[in-house]
């Protein structure tokens, strides 16, 4: 049950279950919605993965509502993960969740061997531009000769991150969003990954007519084209959304790679899901950096579980892995964690640092979004509500304390032509801050299609 399925598919399964013609469901977030007879089992795979949540139109995380859902059916939800959500694990500990590990892999096989490459350190880059370390480079030819597989991850579409004049600085951004468009070569375009805008990449500059235009960053592009011309007899393919935009093309590619008719495999977080491909012996993180950088207090866990994810890649056959993780941060705690297999002490230096600050699972976050076409409508209709909810707050006398942070842009300020604004509830007492929350909404008035309360939010950009 998922969204490839056409709309009437998708009615014949729904009804195959509300009569009980089918016993088992198998689906996307939407099937937590799939009336099911006698419903005795709910299993969550991945349940770390932050796509159960849904960020448009109606906010809502499919974990949480598998959650309710097996309470109210009285049956058991098995969350499974190799990295627990943050909050999930603390619920195994202080909310009456059963913990039940798997220590150990299929036939005992021991875990990766993971080596950090220093990025900084002399000898490290082969070139100026070039994105393979010299270690990473040597470990992807002793693959090759062996006949095993690689996987290269670069969280990262496209040929590189923006175009600027290299004469007057000038960036190329989107005419509807705040954000820099990414290069396209194979296309010649730059396109924007938030509202899909797209233009011929220019020769020359719009404000100076400076034929002088640079790129900065890389994407997964530009990463097959160097490992291409540097491997040109291996058989390299490319996992991104940007290539298996077409139906039964993401399958295509992972079948290819099962039969061992691809040799090394790029491509960005898709490729750290749950594939188990005997022969790929060697994982490389071509950057571990990009998500540590994301303003964003699970910057830390996520970059954590993606290392963790795309090292349990390599070695799930007889032959022992091997995994590089490219950084110029060496020492970060995170990448540690990962180098060494430590789930328990991510646990410990990451909950030590959400108790200090306040942050899930300790406090509860409500985010409110505004957003208008009008830059100063929106910031006139945020500071509106955060004083009406400052109000709310004091007026509640004995109730547990709370907090109104904002209004602030957030990092992406103009998305698809509306600029917007975010005021962040946070608090110990759900209900105090639903309730909050309900009179913001109210304060809104007539505006309320400006304004959108997203509950325990994943997404702050």
């Amino acid at each position: 049950y998922h969204s490839g399925l056409s709309e009437g598919e998708r009615y014949d399964q729904w009804r195959k279950m509300q009569r009980g013609a089918a016993r088992i469901l198998i689906g996307t977030r939407s099937a937590v919605f799939v009336p099911i007879r006698d419903l005795r089992l709910i299993i969550v795979d991945e349940e770390h993965d932050a796509s159960y949540k849904q960020d448009d139109r109606l906010p809502y995380n499919a974990r949480d509502l598998a959650l309710v859902r097996g309470r109210l059916h009285d049956a058991p939800v098995v969350l499974g993960s190799a990295t627990p959500d943050l909050q999930t694990y603390h619920n195994t500990r202080h909310r009456g969740f059963t913990c039940l590990k798997l220590p150990n892999r299929v036939e005992n096989r021991p875990l990766p061997a993971v080596t950090i490459v220093d990025m900084k350190q002399p000898g490290a880059r082969r070139g100026k531009d070039l994105l393979l370390s010299a270690p990473l480079a040597t470990a992807i030819e002793e693959t090759l000769t062996r006949g095993d597989q690689s996987l290269l991850l670069l969280n990262r579409r496209g040929f590189t991150t923006f175009l600027y004049c290299g004469e007057c600085g000038h960036i190329f951004t989107c005419a509807n969003c705040s954000v820099t468009m990414t290069h396209h070569m194979s296309q010649n375009l730059l396109k924007c990954h938030y509202c899909d805008y797209s233009i011929k990449a220019p020769p020359l500059c719009p404000v100076c007519k400076s034929g002088k235009i640079l790129s900065f960053g890389a994407g997964t592009e530009k990463l097959f084209g160097e490992v291409t011309a540097l491997f040109p007899s291996a058989r390299t393919a490319r996992l991104d959304s940007d290539v298996t935009s077409k139906r039964g093309s993401y399958e295509m590619i992972l079948s290819a790679l099962y039969r061992r008719e691809i040799d090394i495999l790029v491509g960005t977080q898709m490729i750290a899901k749950g594939h188990d491909v005997p022969h790929v012996t060697l994982v490389g993180v071509v950057s571990a950096d990009g998500a540590l950088n994301i303003p964003d207090f699970r910057a830390a866990e996520r970059t954590f579980q993606i290392l963790t994810q795309v090292s349990g890649r390599g070695g799930r056959g007889s032959d022992p892995g091997k995994v590089f993780i490219q950084t110029i941060n060496p020492d970060n705690p995170s990448i540690q964690r990962a180098r060494n297999h430590d789930y328990d002490g991510f646990y410990h230096d990451e909950i030590s640092a959400r108790r200090e600050l306040g942050f899930p699972p300790f406090q509860r976050l409500i985010n409110i979004r505004v957003s208008s076409p009008s830059e100063e409508k929106a910031a006139e209709l945020a500071r509106l509500l955060t004083d009406a909810a400052r109000r709310f707050i004091a007026a509640g006398k004995g109730k547990p304390e709370a907090f109104v942070l904002g209004p602030a842009e957030p990092p992406l300020a103009r998305i698809k032509g509306s600029y917007r604004r975010q005021i962040l509830l946070k608090g110990p007492d759900t209900v105090f801050l639903h309730e909050t929350a309900e009179h913001v909404l109210k304060a809104a008035g007539r505006r309320t299609s400006e304004v959108r309360i997203d509950v325990d939010p994943l997404n702050f950009m």
